[in-house]
């Protein structure tokens, strides 16, 4: 009876080895059969149509964006309440000891101009409402940052500024938070050497927006297009801006891969204070005529109206015009035949330049 009954215990058990080994045996048999069809999807698309399946995955997650439309400030796909968040225009400092910089990377549109004595100064835009913590350092504006700022509907972030930019804005007729009188709206930071520690946060900016009531900007989008797919980019590109002093020369580096443009400052890869490289999808050299106007070697630039540019997106840099009719009108781009050119989505960067300075462009 007890041989009988330990027959009956081990069959038992031996049946449940084998059920538990072929399940397990299945596990590793679907596992592998995934692998294997990734790998030969990957190989056949690779091969026919010249994209990955993580490629393939990220198309299929941008169209699932079924009813967006065009963010008016960069042309990025969002659902429609997120198209006209009202733009801030923040003026960033450029200065060797203020660098790096806080949270430029983050910016959907970006201005380089220079100010006096050959330094730059960046007009940072930011309108996707994201959640921003710390941006600057914040320095203060010019005439020709007022009048970007005006044709976006942007409010400019600033600390002081020119005489001339602050009768502008005495006049009441553009939206400016000028720290010198908010101060509650940013904070100076006492580890960092004055004037290259005031900063503030979005939060702190749509805050001031909404204890003003204001919720939405009218702002005249450019026009975009898709990016042009990757077998058609040529495979390297090199933008070379030699802005007056050697620690302001810029360099943008074309990435066919990604369709993008690294920028590089003073010979090494920009980044901002968190480490993200600065990056653009579109690079525009806008050419302005500009004066030496006071002992303090401040700037006319003769921004409004027209003049010659250099358009480079897709890793291809084409002549083109600027047209800026009034100081309200948003500056309008155009390729040789009189077209207005179509950007692809995402970040653009304005390289304001002065015609006498040097511009090479290696493809």
């Amino acid at each position: 009876m007890d041989n009988t009954q330990n027959n009956k215990a081990g069959k038992t058990i031996e049946k449940r080895l084998w059920i538990v080994a072929c399940f397990i045996f299945a596990i590793f048999f679907l596992f592998f059969l995934g692998l294997a069809y990734l790998s030969v999807q990957d190989y056949y698309s690779d091969k026919l149509f010249g994209w990955s399946s993580l490629n393939l995955l990220k198309e299929q997650n941008d169209n699932q964006c079924k009813n967006c439309v065009h963010r008016k400030i960069d042309g990025v796909l969002v659902p429609a309440n997120q198209a006209e968040i009202y733009p801030v225009a923040v003026i960033i400092e450029n200065h060797p000891e203020a660098r790096p910089s806080v949270a430029l990377a983050e910016a959907n549109l970006v201005y380089e101009a220079e100010v006096e004595g050959g330094i730059t100064r960046y007009m940072a835009i930011y309108a996707d409402g994201r959640d921003i913590e710390a941006i600057g350092p914040i320095r203060s504006v010019r005439p020709y940052f007022i009048d970007w700022a005006r044709e976006l509907s942007a409010m400019t972030i600033h600390c002081g500024g020119s005489p001339e930019a602050l009768a502008i804005l005495a006049r009441g007729e553009v939206l400016d938070l000028n720290e010198f009188y908010n101060g509650d709206f940013f904070w100076r930071d006492e580890r960092i050497l004055a004037p290259h520690n005031i900063f503030t946060s979005s939060k702190n900016l749509y805050q001031y927006l909404e204890n003003k009531g204001i919720t939405r900007s009218v702002l005249l989008s450019w026009q975009y297009k898709d990016d042009l797919v990757l077998e058609e980019r040529p495979r390297s590109g090199e933008i070379n801006i030699g802005y007056k002093k050697p620690d302001y020369v810029v360099k943008w580096l074309y990435n066919p891969e990604d369709n993008k443009y690294s920028r590089y400052l003073a010979n090494e890869q920009h980044r901002d204070l968190s480490g993200k490289p600065i990056t653009a999808k579109n690079i525009i050299i806008e050419y302005v005529e500009a004066e030496v106007i006071d002992d303090e070697l401040r700037l006319k630039m003769n921004h409004i109206g027209s003049g010659e540019a250099i358009i480079c997106l897709d890793g291809n840099c084409n002549k083109g015009k600027w047209k800026k009719l009034t100081s309200a009108a948003r500056t309008r781009f155009y390729n040789e035949q009189s077209e207005e050119i179509k950007f692809n989505t995402g970040t653009t960067w304005i390289e304001v330049v002065r015609p006498e300075r040097d511009i090479s462009i290696n493809s």
